[in-house]
């Protein structure tokens, strides 16, 4: 009545506190009691439980057959008794039946999911067929096609007599691929021992025909990995090796079987003739880009137009040589002739290089004109460089002096205010002039480089003489702005157009300049120009009086030799050819003056004219004046003008003097340059031709 039916789940099982009370223990007869009962009533419920057992054997036996249809069964019994019999029992877990569906259901099911997979292949089908077919088309062609650069020729830059000046000789870069340089024996990738052992063998025969350490290029060789893990199939061996040198190498790695080195092609630009004008042609680097001179300026016009292949290629990198290609070419360089003569330039390098020397001076420059054309026939600087190894010199020395130093240019200057002065009708050859030993002007006292009283000179006179005094007092009487005007005209104060990089402007100052300003600038100080500036200007006076703008290309031809067109702009007329001949024969009267100008400035079998410079030096390091520039310019013949040469020097530490210093610079090289260009001799002597110059000088 009270007792607690047992959950099916439970039956079985014990619950833990009981098991705890009901630990059992056996007597000695072998039985086995529970915890606190008595030997006693073990005994009676033993009795009662083989009673029970007998009488259960004796009714199986004895049982009457029940009637079916008549309530409880016989079996009905049988099974209630072996229920409450095995009702201790734990009874097996029965697995879980999921009833299944009918046939017809399971089918539409498998149908539905077949249509559903089926509509989402044929979509994305008709996604990679139709609408994407041309992008995965154009990848997968991207995957298994090799794209090179053909590299054009660069153009060539010779001299105004064909001599090469800068060229080009053909070469290749040796670039590897390491996934097969470090291959094994075998053919498998990265073989530890043997793989080593081939890229041993390849940096030996690389090694044998070129400088490139040995260890470097095994190290090249057998790095197969980039840094974030993928394969590395491309590495530079060695750049820039002639053509015929790698040859001898591809040879000699196809006789032994060594696969993985390439070339691409990166040809080697050359200069045969060394520091020969090398200012004026420039360099490239390594890339083949130009970096000075007419490398520089004219590059992109020298390097020409890339061109490409493309072709199929196999998953190695390959070419496959059935397979499509397509080849752009590339187009070569364009080609430049200078008008720079490489034996006169060789002439006045040397001879320049020597003066330096001979002086002490921090440099030097000098430039020969044609005067007729305004080309440069030779722009030489001292110290140079050889284009060849730009790197051995020095920041100062890669530069172009001619066209990109800017100075006072000193008593050369002078040429320019007579000029002015004649042209303008302020005054002429003849006009008197009383010159006192200094003059007053911006608040201090200017005098000549020679000491001297009162003198009464004629221009012609101040111009020989080199009367510092007497210019200004000249210059004073024409108005700023005329002077200015004039100067501006002859080509200061701006670029010339040479065509050269790095080119200076100088200075020049305004129509508005103070009067001390307009004295300085008269006599070659308060005003800065560069050589080719100045050499320019001094042509255009002494050629007649038309300015032909300095230009260093003659011409320009593709590499078919086709022309190309090049601005040569027409001269343009600046003074008179009255007042042009009357500067002539003053410049003259410099040459002839004395004995000393004889033998130092006159030349031999021609009459000439020229003058001489001398300039206080500007230093920019100290903002003060620290040193000379002196220099000397002249041309020849005198009445038909051909060739000007202009020779400076910066800060000699031997002569002050632009007789003594470029001078004889001056004459070594016209005495190779008018005979070179046909120029006849017109003068029987040198006491002659001072003979013929027999104009006053003074009054």
């Amino acid at each position: 009545m009270g007792e607690r039916r047992q959950h099916p789940s439970q039956r079985g099982k014990q619950n833990p506190k009981k098991a705890a009370t009901g630990a059992t223990k056996r007597t000695a007869g072998g039985r086995t009691l529970r915890n606190g009962q008595s030997a006693g009533s073990a005994k009676s419920g033993a009795r009662k439980q083989t009673a029970r057992a007998t009488t259960a054997r004796s009714g199986a036996a004895a049982r009457p057959k029940i009637k079916t249809g008549t309530g409880r069964t016989r079996s009905g019994k049988i099974n209630s008794v072996a229920g409450k019999i095995n009702s201790g029992r734990p009874r097996k877990k029965r697995a879980l039946r999921i009833p299944l569906g009918s046939a017809a259901r399971r089918v539409r099911v498998i149908g539905i999911v077949m249509a559903i997979a089926i509509s989402l292949c044929a979509g994305r089908l008709l996604q990679l067929q139709g609408f994407d077919s041309a992008a995965y088309g154009a990848i997968a062609s991207a995957n298994l096609t090799t794209k090179t650069p053909l590299l054009p020729a660069r153009g060539e830059i010779t001299g105004r007599d064909g001599t090469v000046l800068a060229g080009t000789e053909p070469a290749v870069d040796i670039t590897a691929d390491p996934t097969l340089t470090s291959q094994d024996c075998a053919g498998n990738y990265v073989g530890k021992l043997c793989g080593l052992n081939e890229a041993t063998k390849i940096a030996q025969i690389i090694g044998a025909h070129t400088k490139i350490d040995m260890k470097k290029t095994i190290r090249t060789l057998t790095t197969t990995k980039q840094p974030d893990g993928d394969p590395l199939r491309f590495a530079y061996v060695v750049k820039k090796v002639p053509a015929d040198v790698y040859s001898d190498i591809a040879n000699e790695l196809d006789a032994q079987n060594l696969p993985g080195i390439y070339r691409e092609s990166n040809p080697i630009r050359t200069y045969p003739s060394g520091s020969i004008a090398s200012n004026i042609v420039g360099f490239v680097n390594s890339e083949n880009k130009g970096q000075a001179g007419i490398e520089w300026s004219m590059n992109r016009e020298l390097a020409g137009v890339e061109g490409s292949e493309q072709y199929e290629s196999a998953p190695n990198g390959s070419k496959i040589p059935l397979g499509e290609s397509t080849v752009t070419p590339a187009k070569n360089g364009t080609n430049y002739q200078l008008t720079i003569d490489p034996s006169l330039q060789w002439v006045a390098q040397r001879r320049l290089d020597a003066q330096v020397a001979k002086t002490g001076a921090k440099s030097g420059m000098l430039i020969s004109i044609d005067v007729k054309t305004g080309q440069l026939l030779a722009a030489a600087q001292s110290p140079g460089y050889d284009s060849n190894a730009p790197g051995a010199a020095s920041a100062d020395d890669l530069g172009n002096r001619p066209v990109s130093q800017a100075y006072e240019p000193g008593s050369v200057e002078k040429v320019l205010t007579a000029a002015a002065l004649l042209d303008s009708g302020t005054a002429t050859p003849e006009t008197r002039v009383t010159v006192p030993p200094t003059i007053a002007s911006g608040g201090g006292r200017i005098k000549d480089a020679e000491p001297h009283g009162t003198v009464n000179y004629t221009m012609r006179g101040i111009i020989a003489n080199s009367s510092n005094i007497g210019t200004l007092m000249l210059a004073r009487q024409m108005d700023k702005k005329t002077l200015h005007d004039y100067l501006s005209s002859f080509g200061l104060g701006k670029t010339t157009g040479v065509g050269l990089p790095g080119e200076a402007t100088g200075t020049l100052p305004g129509a508005d300049m103070k009067d001390y300003t307009r004295d300085q600038i008269a006599f070659g100080q308060g005003l800065s120009v560069t050589a080719v500036q100045e050499a320019a200007a001094i042509a255009g006076i002494i050629n007649g009086g038309v300015y032909h703008a300095p230009s260093v290309i003659e011409s320009a031809s593709n590499a078919d030799g086709t022309p190309v067109d090049v601005d040569h702009p027409a001269g343009k007329r600046i003074i008179s050819e009255k007042s042009s001949a009357q500067i002539r024969d003053m410049m003259e009267a410099v040459v002839t003056r004395n004995e000393i100008s004889q033998q130092l400035l006159m030349l031999d079998g021609y009459r000439s004219g020229g003058k001489t410079g001398t300039a206080q030096r500007y230093d920019p390091d100290c903002g003060c004046y620290n040193g000379y520039v002196t220099s000397f310019v002249g041309f020849a013949p005198l009445d038909d003008p051909r060739i000007l040469t202009y020779v400076v020097f910066d800060k000699p530490k031997r002569g002050d003097s632009g007789t003594g210093t470029a001078g004889p610079v001056y004459t070594d090289v016209m005495d190779y340059a008018l005979p070179r260009y046909g120029v006849k001799p017109d003068m029987k002597s040198k006491k002659w031709g001072a003979a013929q110059m027999d104009r006053p000088l003074t009054w």
